[in-house]
């Protein structure tokens, strides 16, 4: 059989979140826009996404991010993401360990090394980098137009009861619900019980309400996961959150 195809990445993580970088190897993704490039990738590399995202070489809460061309005359670069289920359209841990990875390790040619503009599936996300030398310190980032579809709806699922959630847009649509609903606490002890109520409302979510973003294209209207929101009454911390999204993936960093 060979050698078979070697592919170079870049491990990070932001806050504790993983970000595998496809440095080299990776099949040319055809297409004149980020989305179509997605679709391509899709269509003629899903077994290479579960090769670098799934056991054995990454694991379920794996997260990747292939650097490419952008997709308009004044971008700097384009991106394509990827997580244990498919291909995602917008990430913002995922910007912030890209920039990392594009200035540290010197991966595409940019105009400015501070100011850099990305071409998302969502759309234009423009970063910003701060530096101390050659070393990235922080990386921050304007997102695309973000909104909320629905807010204070009522969702009702078997074994859960009835219950209100939001709807926000960022990128991706979200399901937002606060923890008081559903009596349960974020402690890492429940992360089982919190993936599997985060699967049952993003699908039930999905299944019952209209998720249309208003000028954006049909590839953007899904929902992508559940926000779990803990409001916190005492002490300097008013709130924790987690993220379950995808394929019951559990987002490590602040969402």
């Amino acid at each position: 059989m060979g050698r078979g195809l070697e592919i170079d990445t870049i491990d990070l993580h932001v806050a504790g979140e993983p970000l595998r970088v496809i440095v080299d190897g990776f099949p040319q993704l055809e297409g004149d826009t980020i989305l179509a490039r997605r679709a391509f990738a899709k269509t003629h590399c899903d077994d290479l996404r579960r090769a670098l995202m799934l056991e054995p070489r990454g694991h379920a809460d794996m997260y990747g991010a292939i650097p490419l061309p952008p997709a308009t005359p004044d971008g700097d670069l384009g991106v394509v993401f990827m997580h244990n289920e498919g291909w995602s359209t917008m990430c913002g841990h995922g910007i912030i360990g890209l920039v990392t990875a594009v200035i540290e390790h010197e991966l595409m040619p940019l105009r400015e090394r501070g100011e850099i503009r990305i071409d998302t599936p969502a759309g234009r996300v423009m970063a910003r980098a701060h530096l101390e030398g050659k070393r990235v310190v922080s990386v921050g980032f304007r997102n695309v137009p973000s909104f909320v579809l629905y807010a204070n709806r009522e969702l009702r699922i078997p074994g859960l009861g009835r219950f209100s959630v939001d709807f926000a847009y960022g990128g991706a649509f979200y399901v937002y619900v606060e923890t008081t609903e559903l009596a349960i606490s974020l402690a890492p002890r429940n992360v089982a019980e919190i993936i599997a109520q985060g699967m049952a409302i993003k699908r039930a979510a999905g299944a019952d309400f209209e998720i249309r973003h208003p000028d954006g294209p049909e590839e953007l209207n899904f929902v992508y996961g559940t926000i779990f929101v803990e409001i916190k009454k005492d002490g300097p911390v008013h709130s924790r959150n987690v993220c379950v999204f995808a394929d019951g993936e559990v987002d490590r960093s602040p969402t």
